[in-house]
């Protein structure tokens, strides 16, 4: 799309106008968190994934809440639509390559059903459970 943009001189300032956007953005496009997976790349290239594992701390304890705009988990057959942003299995931390999964325990996942990413800031039951999780001891 963005070469076709830059083929008109009248079009060429919306492609330009794309790529102002900031590095975390494109870095969301595939989780990247380390420098290295754009070292020496161009950042706005469509390319296969190639970012490094960076597996999270062992001795700090990790939570996850994720939201899906189904009404509820009833459908087993797959997993549930995520909150019309983020898939629900990114949002829980979940990867197809196990050097990529998160392997968060069920016991430190929630997810709120019938709600969008938006939602997620300023639902009581999602404070519920953040405020429920960061009381219990270390």
């Amino acid at each position: 799309m963005d070469v076709i943009l830059q083929a008109s001189p009248y079009s060429a300032a919306f492609a330009r106008l794309g790529k102002i956007r900031s590095a975390g953005i494109t870095d969301l496009r595939y989780g990247s968190l380390v420098d290295e997976d754009w070292h020496h790349r161009d950042r706005f290239a469509r390319a296969k994934d190639q970012r490094r594992a960076v597996p999270l701390p062992a001795a700090v304890p990790s939570y996850v809440i994720g939201a899906s705009i189904e009404k509820s988990a009833a459908r087993r057959s797959r997993q549930p639509l995520g909150d019309g942003i983020v898939p629900l299995a990114s949002a829980l931390g979940q990867h197809a390559n196990p050097d990529l999964d998160l392997a968060i325990p069920a016991s430190r996942q929630w997810v709120g059903f019938g709600m969008n990413h938006l939602d997620l800031l300023d639902r009581h039951e999602v404070y519920r459970h953040m405020r429920d999780w960061l009381a219990r001891p270390s």
